[in-house]
């Protein structure tokens, strides 16, 4: 052995001692050792002397051995104890195993004594490498973010007790794990068997295949929430259940989608104002593009009558025949026309929303209702203050127009109006395009928004570097359309952080590597949001690239040099030069120098050296402050 053990003899035989201690020599254990014969010596060796290891003589003054073993497994529970005694009946030997002595033998055997210690020895270092082992993985267990609860089943498979919970339940449950340990599933989640996962327990359990969980409702008298599981079986029978609860997540998700689908519908329509031939096509493609592309039920649009005594009539519709139907006759209807929503934004040149048509107070919305209606939106068509008609649409959901969708869906009213007018005088045709091409931004930037507010540490972050991006296209003299275009792609560039944990975006430490490749996947996630989107510049591109570099060091393809789209590399630079030069939640800011000093020092092999050299200008000429948009 490489290393001196502390060899504690409870011995009251001088001569036995000595003798162990020659044996022990001569197999070539390197040991310091001390002798005590009672008991009060023997407690304070334990905590004076802290053994590696016990040879204990079975019959001792005022005292046994087996007494001896009861305080040092109290006092030493992880030292070895070996009997080397006289005398010791087969029965006694048997018991002082169960109470843990680690081996015995008699004192005219010592020939296994020096095997002995050294098994007990190994068995130690094993027992303390287990338990660290188990020390790290116990630490895993509860510094996880995810939820994870182990269950023991029973012998049938059909009941699920609570064997294990980490932080991260209570957390979730605002349950305590005390709380919980010891009890059925059934009996803290009473609706977990209608939920679903119940069964998956079982499935689970029974065949020994993972299965994933998808994301679904959970709710009872205490808790609602969605919730996502993975559950395994572990070669114990024990059943794992590792899960988050999902719920901010999938609202930021609909969110996401729900400005993706508006920012479709605008670009949609945009063509249609593009390529529009007449006033009939442009109304019946833009009411194609809100049911269509925007997921609404009926979309109409109304012009007013030549004199107050002419009824509105309806020009174009698309959508729901029967909603269109019934909704013609209830604006000829005495009881219900005035409080027609279409009517009301005519009369009024205001824009009208019922969201919840079953709580309306007045009217007979209940028989549009009936046929699947459960929200309506009417805005007026107005370009400087001339009303051309009202654009309405009719969702078949409730709360289907929040205030941020109304405020776009006002921008497209006004754009449609305006083409109304441009396609009745024939000029001007560029300015609603460009009306458009405001809508998209808005757009982009409520997206750009939404994500940050999951973020707050780096609010602004996406401004800053778009504002910095823009500013080193125009130093660099490229074209509008390409500056337009970067402008877009550095606004979003990191609209893929939706699919990273909250958590992880905003802690203030270190990250694991298991965290930093989750972070690496955004720009993954963010081209997939994007890329259906036909935009007239490379903007899915820009997203994906934007954290690869020159030398192929990036990530997530390792492209190389002119691989990466000029935009991709500017955002690049942007992105590097404004992290490092603001604040951020694991660090205060590096401050202008620092961020100067390293694109200069990537200069030409991990960013390009043209944008590089447009940055420190951009900087110098302000002040090396960051430019605003």
């Amino acid at each position: 052995m490489s290393e001196s053990l502390r060899l504690l003899m409870l011995e009251d035989n001088p001569v036995d001692a000595e003798l162990n201690e020659r044996v022990l020599h001569k197999a070539g254990i390197s040991f310091t050792a001390l002798r005590v014969q009672t008991q009060k010596a023997f407690v304070a060796a334990l905590d004076d002397f802290k053994p590696d290891l016990i040879l204990a003589d079975y019959r001792l003054p005022g005292f046994d051995g087996l007494e001896a073993l009861a305080i040092a497994r109290k006092k030493a529970p992880q030292t070895p104890y070996i009997f080397v005694t006289g005398a010791m009946g087969e029965e006694r030997a048997v018991e002082s195993i169960k109470q843990g002595a680690t081996d015995y033998l008699l004192k005219d055997r010592l020939a296994r004594l020096p095997e002995a210690v050294q098994r007990a020895i190994a068995e130690k270092a094993q027992r303390t490498q287990l338990r660290e082992v188990e020390d790290h993985y116990h630490q895993l267990f509860e510094n996880l973010s995810s939820g994870v609860m182990i269950f023991q089943p029973d012998a049938s498979g059909e009941v699920f007790i609570i064997k294990a919970a980490n932080r991260a339940v209570e957390r979730i449950e605002q349950l305590r794990c005390a709380d919980l340990i010891g009890r059925n599933i059934e009996e803290v989640f009473p609706n977990v068997r209608a939920f679903g996962l119940l069964g998956v327990l079982k499935r689970v359990w029974r065949s020994g295949e993972t299965e994933h969980f998808p994301p679904a409702l959970y709710a009872d008298s205490r808790i609602t929430s969605w919730r996502e599981c993975y559950v395994y079986r572990f070669g114990s029978n024990e059943v794992v259940a590792v899960y988050e609860d999902v719920s901010e997540r999938l609202a930021h998700e609909t969110q996401i989608k729900w400005l993706n689908r508006i920012l479709r519908t605008i670009s949609a329509c945009n063509e249609d104002l593009v390529h529009a031939k007449c006033e009939e096509d442009l109304l019946k493609e833009v009411c194609r593009d809100i049911v269509e592309i925007g997921g609404h039920l009926l979309a109409s649009v109304t012009y007013p009558g030549a004199n107050p005594e002419e009824q509105p009539r309806t020009v174009s519709h698309y959508g729901d025949e029967t909603v269109f139907q019934l909704h013609a006759e209830l604006d000829n209807d005495p009881d219900h026309s005035p409080r027609c929503l279409t009517i009301s934004a005519l009369s009024k040149h205001k824009t009208t929303t019922f969201n919840r048509l079953t709580e309306a107070p007045e009217g007979r919305f209940e028989m549009l209702a009936e046929q699947g209606v459960h929200a309506i939106l009417a805005m007026p068509l107005l370009n400087v203050g001339q009303l051309y008609g009202a654009l309405t649409v009719f969702s078949s959901s409730a709360d289907a127009f929040d205030e941020e969708e109304v405020k776009l869906m006002e921008e497209l009213a006004a754009d449609l109006a305006y083409g109304i007018d441009s396609l009745r005088t024939l000029v001007e045709r560029d300015r609603y395009i460009r009306q458009f091409g405001r809508a998209m931004k808005n757009t982009v930037t409520a997206i750009a928004r939404t994500l940050e507010m999951r973020d707050p540490y780096t609010a602004g972050h996406q401004q800053r570097v778009t504002a910095l991006a823009v500013s080193i296209g125009r130093k660099m003299r490229l074209r509008d359309e390409m500056l337009e275009g970067l402008y877009f792609g550095a606004s979003i560039h990191d609209i893929g952080k939706i699919s990273v944990p909250a958590e992880i975006l905003t802690k203030p430490g270190k990250l694991s590597a298991l965290e930093f490749m989750l972070i690496q996947q955004h720009v993954i996630s963010g081209f997939e949001i994007v890329k259906g989107i036909e935009f007239p510049w490379p903007v899915a591109e820009m997203i994906a690239q934007h954290h690869e570099r020159l030398d192929g060091s990036g990530y997530p393809k390792g492209l190389r040099a002119e691989e990466i789209i000029l935009e991709a590399r500017i955002i690049a630079v942007a992105d590097v030069f404004e992290v490092m030069a603001t604040h951020r939640p694991y660090r205060p800011a590096l401050g202008m120098p620092a961020a100067i000093e390293e694109i200069e020092q990537g200069k030409g092999f991990r960013y390009d050296s043209q944008v590089v050299d447009a940055c420190i200008a951009v900087m110098s000429d302000n002040d090396m402050r960051l430019p605003h948009l």
